[in-house]
């Protein structure tokens, strides 16, 4: 199984991936950050926050995503 691995994968690819998780997850603590710095309303509200952070960081990421791939073709 590692060989078959090892000869799966080159230095490029999982450099690619580390990159892409980098930037994803900048992207979901900076979305975090934002949505929580603005909650308000109490237990609802901070359910409603992070309802919304959810929501907008799978977004920006499959839109990262896509661009990046498109990127790194």
């Amino acid at each position: 199984y590692y060989d078959n691995m090892i000869r799966a994968l080159s230095y490029t690819e999982i450099l690619k991936g580390l990159l892409k998780a980098t930037i994803f997850g900048g992207i979901v603590a900076q979305v975090g950050c934002y949505v929580g710095f603005k909650t308000t309303g109490g237990a609802r509200g901070i359910g409603q926050s992070t309802t919304r952070a959810v929501v907008l960081s799978f977004l920006l990421i499959f839109i990262a995503n896509y661009f990046l791939t498109r990127l790194m073709l």
